[in-house]
């Protein structure tokens, strides 16, 4: 019998109150759909509906992802036929924010059931599914082998000896410096090597840990987070299989040197996440003298970048933005309290209530005075 697409959409809608549509073998809505959402991508990222669907199919296990980096929840299943996909189920734009834990219940729940009636229905092999889910296992088995082993005494050295190389290690893979992150991981492995002996285990375990904090910061600094996890489980076939000490260092070189290409392939991709981080701090510390430099350090950039990325991203300055937030800040002060405008001024950044008043102006051609009585 053949699938009826439309019946299961309508009862998968009924039980979840969410949409399910479908996409082609690349990501694409079949049938020239179009679904414009309120992010930055508009929910025209066929690329990451793509990778969605492969990331469930890679885990065995359906994968929530943002459909962009500032984006709503989505969650894809593949579609496939004699182990190639065809296509893909898809549910965009379901906003999590400020939801309570029954609606992230019911979310994680509506994920894992796409996966279950695509089993069903013969959507997905299910001998792949199933392998895919051993796969996993086998990993968290990997993964709580090198739990145990960092309750050895030289693994406590060594992870001393991580928190003492990797904030400059982290810098320079941020910022791509290929022969000075080189230079510094040489020496972090050297120390591995002198307080992990001979104990390959230990070894192994150290030196993926290793490779756990370069992704992370490639991630921050530019990387695809797919193309990383991908990379990542690829070698992992290559590092069980290693059983001599040289090898394993020239594996870790590798690794770095991936990495590091991948942030030079997709240097664009974090900015929004990155630039988010930065905005949120300085909401949070208005009343503080917040300097540039301080502000870039808190979203892991170089200044001049930090400064490039804000013009670009905000369309002014760092410090016009800073204005622009603390005049804001100052409405909200205004309209819904009865502090006073010096009162209003400190806690917005301001010197003063000259301060406040002036730039006050500039933004809003009012006083803020003559603000406050205008908008009761």
């Amino acid at each position: 019998m053949a699938f009826d697409f439309e019946t299961f959409c309508d009862r998968y809608a009924a039980d979840f109150e969410f949409e399910v549509r479908l996409t082609d073998a690349s990501g694409v809505f079949a049938h020239g759909e179009t679904e414009v959402l309120e992010c930055d991508c508009r929910g025209l990222s066929a690329q990451r509906r793509r990778e969605c669907a492969e990331q469930t199919r890679y885990w065995g296990e359906t994968v929530i992802q943002l459909c962009c980096d500032t984006g709503f929840a989505m969650w894809a299943v593949p579609v496939t036929e004699n182990n190639r996909i065809t296509g893909g189920l898809v549910v965009q734009g379901v906003d999590l924010e400020g939801r309570p834990q029954a609606f992230h219940e019911r979310v994680q729940k509506a994920a894992n059931a796409l996966l279950h009636r695509a089993l069903a229905a013969n959507l997905i092999h299910r001998a792949e599914i199933e392998l895919a889910r051993q796969r996993a296992l086998r990993e968290r088995d990997r993964f709580l082998a090198i739990e145990a082993a960092k309750r050895d005494v030289a693994s406590d050295d060594i992870r001393t000896l991580y928190l003492t190389e990797e904030p400059e290690l982290l810098g320079a893979i941020k910022q791509g410096e290929t022969g000075n992150a080189r230079s510094i991981l040489n020496r972090i492995l050297a120390g591995i090597y002198g307080l992990a002996g001979d104990r390959m285990e230990l070894l192994k375990s150290s030196v993926l840990e290793l490779v756990v904090m370069m992704s992370r910061a490639a991630v921050e600094a530019g990387a695809e987070p797919a193309a990383v996890l991908g990379q990542n489980y690829r070698s992992l076939a290559e590092l069980s299989a290693i059983d001599d000490e040289e090898d394993l260092a020239d594996w870790v070189r590798r690794m770095l040197e991936t990495l590091i290409e991948s942030i030079r392939k997709h240097q664009h991709y974090p900015h929004s996440l990155l630039l988010m981080k930065a905005v949120k701090h300085m909401q949070a510390n208005l009343h503080q003298h917040l300097r540039r430099d301080d502000v870039a350090r808190v979203a892991g950039l170089s200044p001049s970048h930090f400064s490039k990325i804000v013009t670009e991203r905000m369309g002014r300055s760092f410090t016009h933005l800073l204005t622009q937030m603390r005049v804001n800040r100052a409405k909200e002060l205004l309209l819904h309290t009865e502090k006073s405008l010096s009162e209003v001024a400190v806690e917005c950044g301001f010197f003063d209530q000259s301060h406040l008043s002036k730039h006050f102006r500039s933004h809003t051609s009012l006083s803020p005075g003559e603000f406050r009585r205008r908008s009761r």
